[in-house]
């Protein structure tokens, strides 16, 4: 995985600017706090500490690691134009971290097509230029198609496309998008172009192990999907339940991961909505299911299978890096997961660490930093070891090892 040194000196985002201007950079303090009781709806005994059976089971190992919403406000955009590092310039500090693991994922929210206004005019492209009309915030966001090699470089190997922005610039800039990510050789799961070409699903080769991933998403928007390009999670259930069983009947697929885009923004606390699929994706024959979309964390959980299979959820990843001000939207994790393919041939979960992150403000630009690293930030790093636990922290100093054996 290759990584790009980062500079001494970040560049601010110019004053003045449209970006400025950007209401989702200050969006309220709206948020309903984890609570570890559980909710009236039902759910309960979700967060705190995690630990699975084969963590000292003998076979061969994959370690994946995974971050939220890739979440570009103007001002980040700004920011990232004016660098010489590009987008590498607002999370370049953990890029070790991202490095560390074997597979790394990424929920991509947005478009990242060339030459579309959010008006879906097409126009000469301006360049990596935060222009306010091919390249915008929200509500409708595009970003400049160097995003896709930066991710590669900071050593993202998959993301998914299905999200709530992902018709941002209609089905043609879903079509643009899924080129640049070819071409930056990033794969790519949730959309398919406009003739319907494509599949749902993508696959990751590491350490001798292929991994499955599907993702759908709740909703557009409301944009009209007239060519049918995203996968839903509700309306495709059945799609996508089929689909999981299928690729998990493959005998040369060691894991099924499906990363949803689901549940209400803002809140620590899973519905039981987002708790029953996950648990009907896992019981299908998925792995690991990575959740996003609420832009702040939500709890863990380890699930039986009626086939006896322990497997995990992560409800929301929250965000990796937005614009977003209030605490709990800049407070988020690098989660590892381990795999380990038993002498049986099955793949099953090892274990699960994380590392405290948040989104700082220094000298005018917004970096992503490992809190245990970083020094300060306690706010933000109760608020994450509060619905995580102390047991599973992994220190971003140290080598990564996800499960602890006697």
């Amino acid at each position: 995985m290759r990584l790009r040194p980062l500079p001494l000196l970040l560049a601010a985002a110019c004053a003045g600017d449209p970006a400025a201007l950007d209401p989702a950079d200050d969006d309220g303090t709206e948020y309903e706090a984890f609570d570890a009781e559980g909710k009236a709806d039902g759910v309960r005994g979700l967060g705190g500490p995690i630990s699975f059976s084969a963590a000292c089971e003998p076979g061969d190992r994959v370690t994946v690691a995974a971050v939220g919403d890739v979440l570009l406000h103007g001002r980040l955009q700004q920011q990232a134009y004016a660098s010489d590092q590009r987008f590498l310039d607002l999370w370049g500090e953990v890029g070790d971290l991202l490095a560390q693991a074997d597979i790394t994922y990424a929920n991509l929210e947005g478009p990242t097509a060339a030459g579309i206004t959010a008006g879906l005019r097409v126009v000469p492209d301006p360049g990596p230029v935060f222009d306010n009309k091919v390249y915008t915030g929200y509500p409708r966001f595009n970003y400049h198609p160097s995003l896709a090699q930066d991710l590669v470089d900071s050593g993202v190997d998959v993301v998914s496309t299905a999200n709530n922005h992902a018709l941002d610039r209609g089905g043609l800039g879903a079509e643009k998008t899924i080129e640049e990510l070819e071409a930056a050789g990033l794969p790519f799961t949730g959309t398919r172009r406009r003739d319907g070409s494509g599949d749902w699903h993508t696959e990751t080769d590491a350490n001798g192990f292929r991994l499955a991933w599907v993702a759908c998403t709740f909703s557009t928007n409301g944009i009209t999907d007239s060519k049918k390009q995203v996968l839903g999670c509700y309306t495709d259930t059945t799609r996508l339940v089929n689909l999981v069983r299928e690729l998990d009947a493959r005998e040369d697929i060691d894991a099924v991961i499906v990363t949803p885009h689901w549940g209400i923004e803002y809140t620590a606390n899973p519905r039981l909505t987002e708790v029953k699929l996950a648990h009907r994706l896992l019981d299908a024959g998925a792995t690991v299911v990575l959740g996003g979309h609420p832009h702040v964390l939500q709890p863990w959980e380890k699930h039986l299978t009626p086939d006896g299979r322990e497997t995990f959820v992560i409800y929301s990843l929250g965000n990796f890096v937005s614009g977003q001000r209030d605490l709990p939207r800049r407070s988020t994790l690098l989660l590892y997961l381990g795999l380990v393919r038993g002498l049986d041939g099955v793949t099953r979960v090892e274990g699960a660490r994380y590392v405290p992150l948040h989104m700082s403000e220094l000298d005018g630009a917004l970096r992503l930093q490992a809190i245990d690293r970083a020094g300060g930030l306690a706010s933000s790093r109760a608020l994450t070891v509060r619905m995580f636990g102390e047991a599973n922290l992994a220190s971003p100093d140290e080598p990564l090892a996800i499960a602890t054996c006697p």
